[in-house]
């Protein structure tokens, strides 16, 4: 296969020998089906041709004998020569085939010492099996129990947590609490610092009531307004997009399933090909934020965009995910930055000047379209998957209709 990428593949075998010879193959079949252009490649067979013949001369002759001296010093030459700007994530994609072949072992990376990692993980197990929380959530309540610890530890050293008292905790609050600008920093900070806190009285690591000492940010529910589109700046958002390339065809079909069908960004990411019932017209989304499963009517508009994709757009590879990355390596979009940055780039195209740039704008304007259109809080907490309708309430506030008819006359009468 390495024809695929060099025209004398002969000569380059011949050239560069080593152990790992037969392996190229093998890894340039791979780097084809992942999608990998002709150019990235090229320049990983020509990095992995090189690591076997620095194996022949250094009279490595067995693949199951590399290891982190023998790779050190592979980047070591390659770096003395100039040729190291993409030598280590080129070489990683020969090392990650070796290991799936099952003929090279996982190298054991020396990894700094972590003196907190037995008490999270206590805690995250506690989120998990305790309350429910999915792994992004449990990730956000870890990283503020690290923030504490990591404070405890600058300022007591070894102190046990049985010594904790209510002024650490308002002097830790005190001196985090202006770390980032956001409205709403103080109140995530409080938030997690008191989950943490009830959780070590759980383990008996402190005394009790000590997350009664974490103050209370103000706060009013339903004191913002959604932030939103204009149903006309959403149409001409999704009119804004180029169909004539893959990457198109993919970035309409998300927009639409977030502007039509208010799917959560998780929900996009995870869709998987079989959760789509064409004959039905339903989609049926995996567990999600509320961790139940719901169908919902797919759309014309919004299937056509679909189908589109998955006829002409989507690359052909055997993933079950239904939106795939278009740059190599191919793969599910895994990060929720994919979603948002759609949505972001297409506000740039359009020329839109939007309150936000993320995948909840346009959960955001459907919800309020909805209400506008005077359905039912019911009915828009069923499009949305809210477990409960409460929050489904700040939507009620942007029902202009509604709000008119109950408007009282201005003091005086109109001057």
């Amino acid at each position: 296969m390495l024809e695929l990428y060099f025209k004398a593949a002969d000569d380059l075998r011949q050239k560069w020998g080593g152990p790992l010879i037969d392996r190229l193959d093998e890894l340039a079949a791979g780097l084809h089906e992942r999608g990998f252009t002709w150019h990235s490649g090229r320049r990983t067979l020509q990095i992995a041709g090189r690591f076997s013949q620095f194996l022949r001369t250094t009279g490595v002759i067995d693949e199951n004998r590399i290891g982190n001296e023998v790779i050190e010093g592979f980047l070591d030459l390659l770096h003395r020569t100039g040729d190291f700007r993409y030598a280590t994530s080129d070489l990683r994609h020969l090392l990650d085939h070796l290991r799936a072949c099952g003929t090279l072992p996982e190298l054991e990376t020396p990894r700094p010492i972590d003196p907190f990692s037995e008490i999270l993980g206590r805690f995250d197990d506690h989120l998990r099996d305790v309350r429910g929380n999915t792994a992004s959530t449990r990730a956000g309540y870890l990283h503020g129990a690290r923030r504490l610890l990591h404070w405890l530890s600058e300022r007591y050293g070894e102190r046990p947590l049985t010594m904790l008292n209510g002024r650490d905790i308002l002097e830790f609050v005190a001196a985090h609490a202006d770390r980032f600008p956001g409205g709403s920093w103080p109140n995530q900070l409080c938030t997690t610092t008191r989950l943490f806190l009830r959780f070590l009285q759980w383990e008996g690591l402190s005394s009790a009531g000590l997350d009664r000492m974490v103050p209370r940010v103000p706060g009013w529910r339903l004191c913002t307004l959604p932030r939103c589109l204009t149903w006309e700046q959403t149409r001409s958002l999704i009119d804004s997009v180029d169909t004539r390339s893959p990457k198109g065809l993919r970035d309409k079909a998300v927009l639409l399933l977030l502007a039509d069908l208010g799917l959560r960004n998780e929900e996009v990411r995870s869709l998987r090909i079989r959760d789509v019932a064409w004959r039905a017209g339903e989609i049926r989304l995996p567990e999600a934020k509320t961790r139940r499963e719901r169908v919902m009517p797919l759309t014309q508009q919004a299937g056509a965009a679909l189908a589109d994709y998955l006829l002409r757009g989507r690359p052909p590879l055997d993933i079950p995910q239904v939106f795939l990355r278009h740059r190599s390596p191919k793969g599910p979009l895994d990060s929720s930055h994919g979603v948002s940055n759609i949505v972001r780039r297409y506000l740039k195209v359009a020329g839109i000047d939007a309150p936000a740039h993320g995948a909840y704008l346009l959960r955001h304007t459907l919800a309020t379209r909805m209400v506008n259109q005077q359905v039912s809080i019911k009915e828009i907490a069923d499009v949305l998957g809210h477990a409960s309708i409460d929050t489904t309430a700040i939507y009620s506030k942007v029902d202009v209709v509604c709000l008119a008819a109950v408007a009282l006359p201005f003091p005086g009468g109109v001057r």
